[in-house]
């Protein structure tokens, strides 16, 4: 019976745990009807494909699957039909009804994500700019909506997937931009925030950006091991070849105050050439940085102090 099986498996038969020929193909064109979810105009086309699996290859968990989701896009479309007749103020609401259909309908997830992108790019500006709880609170509950929405889906590694990764890591970024706004200056929620982006990212320049942001929230946590942890992100961020000027000048701000932190705990003489090197580095790459250079002026000041 052993002999058996392997004779089977040579010739690429079902038998003893393997995968027929026939269900590598079913597979195969199930994983390309997927490209045909990335837009609405392609909805019946894709129906019409998963169809063509089940009449083609019958008996097959490819079939099964496609099956099920052919059922699950035909309720979608019958929703759709239905979006003229919506009024504008209900739009979002309506799409986040289709949305509960299909929650892994990528085609609908990102026109419900574009308006969420753009509400929290607004929100957070003006929370931001006038101080208000409210607005505040406004947009860290579009960001959980975004943030609920997209866990639900299994990113793909193919362009349009890893575009919205770095889409929901910039929202992160807009969240924690607002809360570490001096109107707030909620570091331990922005701190949750950026490191839930950094789980979406993709591209190194959003990275690279994001773990700034996270080195500076870090910071303010306040603990030893949050100053080492600072040092060691803020760190990574500079490795990244697309971190701008501006960026490099706050990760090594950052770095200066862990150092700085650090070198009152350890009094080790080590930790304050660090600090003093790394101001130094934010200050030649930005100029305008304020409270780099009088921490620099205070550090140097006591760096002489300690040498005489």
């Amino acid at each position: 019976m052993k002999l058996k099986c392997v004779v089977l498996l040579l010739f690429g038969l079902i038998g003893c745990g393997g995968q027929s020929p026939l269900e590598n193909d079913a597979q195969r064109m199930l994983a390309s009807v997927r490209d045909l979810e990335e837009e609405l105009s392609d909805l019946p086309q894709a129906i019409a494909r998963y169809g063509e699996i089940s009449a083609q290859f019958p008996h097959t968990e490819a079939e099964k699957t496609a099956r099920a989701r052919r059922a699950i896009l035909e309720r979608v479309q019958t929703r759709l039909t239905e979006r003229e007749a919506v009024p504008e103020d209900s739009i979002e609401a309506f799409y986040e009804g289709v949305v509960e259909i299909a929650p892994d309908y990528f085609a609908t997830l990102k026109k419900l994500g574009t308006n969420y992108s753009n509400q929290i790019h607004f929100t957070t500006r003006f929370a931001a700019n006038t101080g208000a709880v409210q607005i505040k609170e406004q947009a860290i509950g579009i960001w959980e909506k975004q943030d609920r929405m997209w866990s639900r889906y299994t990113f793909r590694p193919i362009p349009s997937n890893r575009f919205w990764q770095d889409q929901l890591c910039k929202d992160a970024l807009n969240i924690t931009e607002m809360l570490i706004d001096k109107s707030f200056r909620e570091y331990d929620r922005a701190l949750s925030i950026i490191n839930k982006g950094l789980d979406y990212a993709s591209g190194e320049d959003v990275i690279s950006r994001a773990k700034v942001y996270a080195a500076y929230c870090t910071f303010w946590q306040g603990e030893t091991e949050d100053f080492h942890q600072g040092v060691t992100l803020a760190k990574e961020a500079l490795s990244y070849e697309f971190l701008s000027d501006n960026n490099r000048a706050r990760a090594y701000h950052v770095i200066g105050l862990c150092y700085t932190y650090i070198y009152q705990d350890s009094e080790d003489m080590a930790h304050l050439d660090e600090a003093i090197k790394a101001l130094n580095e934010a200050v030649n790459i930005d100029g305008n940085m304020g409270e780099a250079k009088q921490l620099l002026k205070a550090l140097r000041h006591q760096r002489g102090r300690v040498a005489s």
